[in-house]
């Protein structure tokens, strides 16, 4: 990132904007070429209108997670703005050539997934903002006549702090334009002390514009002709067309074309998810007609006899059989379980959807030497080079603009929506909007790969845990992602240093390769909420079985404080110290080790999660109709450094409430190839009734670099939730979801 700026490259792309001046390049001109652009120019990510008013460009998609607000909070803070003047817009694809001759990102990076968005932003946000500041503060001095020094920035108020003279920014800006600063500036921070935005509780900007209506959901966007796709795709799990008749579908009124999608290259990572046959119409309805009156023969595929059934047998004639590809070996364990206590489990997690509220849908027009696309994105720059590797078009003359987006979780990390819409605008000529239906939304997904895990522990005589061995058969997302050899396949399931690892003196990691033709990706938290489920329900049933407290074994193994290395996404450290932190905390406010009545009790459980920490109690009663009810549930996080608190309290509500959701009743099921779960009636989603009566979450106060929290909540809800049923006298589930034919429950 460039902190420098010139005269002639500041001035230049300097512009009036709807009665707002840009301290930037405007979007349009954020289109031109680098050579147009020069050198040192400064990045688009504000403008202050004569009335005081300032947007500011948000590099990161909103999802529902907050960074619409957050990062503005950042970057607002060290401009020294009126927080309360501010408006957020999510940024479009803005890239530009790196010194290597590669694409990179124009300003900071645009994508969200990993909760990654607010880490990606902290450094480069807020010099970003802190440069703006220093321009309002030379034009105010070259007014003044005196030195920026002397001079100081707040609420959109430039203030002479020897005289006590002030100006708003509203009337600097025309000055701020025109200021150069020196080549080598370097931006000052705002201390932590002084911080009046970052860090306090702030609505989510745009939430009036939510609840209204107003918000525009990719579901919402026009382009002018667009044309309505539907797509029929292949109900097999990679299937194909044989033959198609599409005369009745020619004659349905509003019908204008139809094109058929060839399966996807098997051997590659996808373009889109499914072979299909499109059908081009004025409108929905015209498009849903026409799909219905298709006539397909389908061929099956090479996964025509995979089942769920099938799948499960799988996973457990794996780990029933010899050792499988052993990724992380310390210590002896074998030597070591000779003189201990052995304890062994078993845990399944099912294919899980995202089921996000907006289905997926893409604008996209392909014209000669062109593109534009306008859609819900997590990963727009991902879309523009699959866009660029369908038609050949260069990607600087692709437009991406992304929408809000009505969820993600993972699911529009990929860009097949986008694939989709480009391979039919190119091929029908026309600008399209591709919309999936619910059906298609849940038989077509990325889903949350299945697994069976293994848990073996040997304790010694004082409860010692001496030996683990976690053995993970499953379905790895990466089974077809470009260069992952077929030995690094694991890298994407299994976290070789989530605790206990470098805390048990002899420890195996094992994975075990199942093959499906179920297309995987990424879902909320992905392998930690599969793992914690299967490790911390581990703990607690270990626990019970040594007659420990399971907090007390948690920290036992946690130890004295110290930093252990951590090669996975959100190191390179795990913090022992900050994870016994919350376990503590989170005891402290449900009242850990307290009597409860007959039939009710508390289960806990604790995780590290992409560089977060959090833990949970949960408080169940057994019904005495057999079934259970989560009346409470505690929550403690520490992600560093908090920009938005009540972000934080709301993403840690959501993440529970979505855990448990997961937890209770979602599977997506399959027999004869195909997906048999094709909408909500099959496919629960949380009940209000079901939900916590009450959720509590308090935030530990951290000086460390900011984590994420759109993730953190989620992997340790099911365990705490089904580890307090068990100890309220239900049944202890290890097979998932909990209302499933497998636990006795429909």
């Amino acid at each position: 990132m460039t902190a420098g700026i010139s005269r002639r490259g500041f001035i230049r792309y300097t512009a009036a904007l709807g009665g707002l001046m840009m301290i930037g390049p405007t979007i349009k001109l954020a289109r031109a070429s680098d050579a147009e652009m020069g050198e040192g120019s400064i990045t688009p990510m504000v403008q202050v209108g004569p009335d005081g008013s300032i947007r500011i460009y948000c590099p990161s998609p909103e999802m529902g997670q907050g960074v619409l607000t957050a990062i503005p909070m950042m970057f607002a803070e060290e401009m020294g703005a009126d927080f309360a003047r501010v408006e957020a817009v999510t940024m479009p694809l803005w890239l530009k050539k790196g010194d290597d001759g590669n694409l990179t990102w124009a300003v900071v990076p645009q994508f969200a997934g990993g909760s990654t968005s607010i880490p990606r932003a902290w450094g480069g946000v807020r010099e970003l903002g802190a440069t703006t500041r220093a321009l309002f503060l030379q034009a105010a001095a070259e007014r003044w006549r005196t030195t920026p020094n002397k001079l100081a920035a707040k609420a959109s108020v430039v203030t002479n702090t020897e005289t006590g003279e002030t100006l708003p920014f509203a009337m600097l800006v025309m000055d701020a334009a025109k200021v150069q600063l020196p080549a080598d500036f370097k931006p000052t921070l705002v201390a932590r002390e002084d911080w009046s935005i970052v860090g306090k509780a702030q609505k989510h900007l745009g939430n009036k514009d939510v609840v209204t209506g107003r918000a525009v959901y990719g579901l919402d966007a026009h382009y002018p002709g667009a044309k309505t796709v539907l797509i029929a795709r292949s109900p097999y799990l990679d299937g194909m067309v044989k033959s198609l008749d599409d005369a009745a579908t020619r004659k349905v009124p509003g019908v204008l074309d139809v094109v058929v999608l060839p399966r996807p290259d098997t051997d590659k990572m996808y373009t889109y998810l499914a072979a299909g046959v499109a059908v081009v119409a004025e409108n929905f309805w015209a498009a849903k007609k026409g799909r219905d009156a298709l006539v397909i023969d389908w061929d099956k595929g090479p996964y025509a006899d995979e089942s769920t059934e099938g799948f499960d047998a799988q996973c457990t004639a794996l780990l029933d059989g010899p050792t499988g590809q052993v990724v992380r070996s310390d210590g002896d364990v074998d030597a070591a379980k000779r003189n201990a206590k052995v304890i062994s489990r078993r845990y399944r997690q099912p294919f899980v959807s995202h089921a996000q509220l907006e289905v997926q849908n893409c604008i996209a027009h392909v014209m000669a030497d062109s593109i534009k696309i306008i859609g819900p994105m997590q990963n727009p720059s991902g879309a523009s080079r699959l866009a660029s590797d369908l038609t050949g078009i260069n990607r600087s003359a692709i437009e991406v603009e992304v929408t809000r987006l009505g969820g993600g979780f993972g699911r529009r990390l990929a860009s097949d929506h986008v694939g989709e819409a480009v391979y039919v605008s190119k091929e029908c000529g026309l600008p399209v909007k591709v919309v999936w239906t619910r059906e298609d939304d849940l038989s077509h997904d990325l889903y949350r790969p299945a697994g069976h895990h293994e848990i073996i522990a040997g304790f010694d005589e004082r409860g010692t845990m001496v030996s683990w061995q976690h053995r993970l058969a499953s379905a790895s997302k990466y089974y077809r992602r470009d260069g992952v050899p077929e030995e690094e396949m694991y890298t994407a399931e299994l976290y070789t240093d989530d605790f206990p690892a470098g805390l048990v003196p002899n420890l195996r990691h094992e994975y075990f390769p199942a093959k499906s033709g179920m297309p995987r990706g990424s879902w909320r938290a992905p392998a930690h909420v599969a793992n914690a489920f299967a490790v911390q329900s581990f703990l607690d049933e270990a626990a019970l079985e040594l007659d420990m407290d399971p907090l007390e074994m948690r920290l036992r193994i946690l130890g004295d404080a110290q930093e252990l290395a951590y090669a996975q996404h959100g190191g390179p450290v795990f913090d022992t110290g900050r994870m016994a932190g919350v376990l503590k905390r989170v005891a402290k406010m449900a009242g850990w080790g307290k009597a409860m009545p007959k039939g009710f009790a508390r289960g806990i459980a604790g995780h590290f999660t992409f560089g977060g920490y959090c833990a949970q109690v949960a408080e169940v009663e057994k019904l005495s109709g057999g079934g259970f009810k989560v009346h409470r549930v505690y929550c403690a996080v520490d992600i560093g450094t908090v920009i938005n608190p009540e972000g934080v309290v709301k993403q840690a509500e959501g993440g529970i409430n979505d855990g448990i959701s997961a937890a209770f009743g979602q599977e997506i099921i399959v027999a004869g190839g195909q997906v048999q779960t094709q909408n909500f009636d099959t496919y629960p989603m949380l009940r209000m009734m079901d939900a916590p009566a009450e959720i509590i979450v308090e935030i530990i106060d951290s000086d460390k670099d900011p984590a994420g929290m759109g993730e953190m909540s989620i992997p340790v809800t099911a365990p705490a939730v089904l580890s307090a049923l068990a100890r309220a006298g239900g049944p202890r589930i290890r097979h998932l979801p909990v209302f499933s034919e497998k636990n006795g429950a429909a």
